[in-house]
């Protein structure tokens, strides 16, 4: 009797587990404003139509936020609003993601 009720306890973690893990994948795929990174042209087109700022004045602004910090990388990336994803070092030794908004250059946020 209690073997059994392992066996139903076990199976049903592995139901649960494969449901979660199921839902997450949907929701990162359905996630309608996130897209993968602009290409270089896509990028060049996108700051010369006005609908992004330049690369370099955003990390200008990301480089008076964190004095000192060094940029490691900058991407460009599509939804509602596009972002630059400005990845620094700071003076500290920690590695930080600062997300701006590409149009109108607002840091939103750090990760």
């Amino acid at each position: 009797m209690m073997k059994n009720a392992l066996i139903a306890l076990i199976s049903a973690v592995a139901a649960m587990t494969a449901s979660v893990s199921a839902d997450a994948a949907g929701m990162t795929q359905s996630r309608p404003d996130v897209r993968d990174r602009y290409t270089a042209d896509e990028a060049r087109d996108a700051m010369r139509s006005g609908d992004v700022l330049p690369a370099l004045r955003v990390i200008r602004q990301v480089r008076q936020r964190y004095p000192g910090a060094d940029v490691l990388d900058a991407e460009l990336e599509g939804g509602q609003p596009p972002l630059y994803i400005i990845k620094i070092l700071t003076r500290d030794g920690r590695r930080v993601d600062v997300i701006v908004d590409a149009r109108t250059g607002a840091i939103l946020y750090e990760r």
